[in-house]
């Protein structure tokens, strides 16, 4: 079984309820061994949208890397994704970050993802899953490639809103 990391990415509807719908899915076929931290970001190259919430998972699987690819497309078909909505707003967006070392490069799919390196809203929860990873074709690992990314971007760490009849810690403590 080969290691993979997925990028997951929702800017529309329940956003939260998306990524985990997702997970949910692609655990039909890829066995999930690692959860990052979900980040709320400001969309690239398209700032009208609404902010997404992006995380990576880390999987295993014995699917080709043209089969995953197949798969993942499926996926976020079914939850409802318009194959044309590049840059556009979008219920799910599952990316192939990395596959083992391999690098592929064809038309319909390249691994490493490209700009992978250069976009805060993967490196850092990427780094959360595999710091120590050696990005396929370098010397370099992520936690390395993280401290080379370009400066500006906007990243923060997704806290939800308490559901109503949820306790909190500040009510917590406003109790005692």
């Amino acid at each position: 079984m080969e290691i993979i990391y997925l990028g997951l990415g929702s800017n529309t509807g329940e956003r939260e309820q998306n990524l985990k719908d997702a997970q949910s899915r692609l655990s039909e076929k890829i066995s999930i061994s690692g959860l990052s931290t979900i980040y709320e970001t400001k969309p690239l190259n398209c700032p009208a949208q609404p902010d997404f919430l992006n995380m990576v998972l880390e999987a295993r699987t014995e699917l080709s890397p043209q089969d995953l690819l197949a798969f993942t497309q499926k996926v976020e078909q079914d939850m409802g994704r318009s194959p044309s909505s590049h840059n556009q707003p979008r219920i799910i967006d599952i990316d192939i970050l990395l596959y083992g070392q391999k690098r592929l490069n064809t038309p319909a799919l390249t691994i490493p993802h490209p700009g992978l390196t250069e976009r805060a809203f993967v490196m850092l929860p990427l780094v959360e899953l595999a710091a120590d990873f050696i990005y396929p074709g370098s010397r370099l690992s992520l936690s390395e490639l993280l401290e080379e990314l370009p400066p500006g971007q906007s990243i923060r760490p997704f806290s939800r809103l308490p559901q109503s009849g949820e306790d909190t810690a500040e009510d917590d403590e406003e109790d005692e």
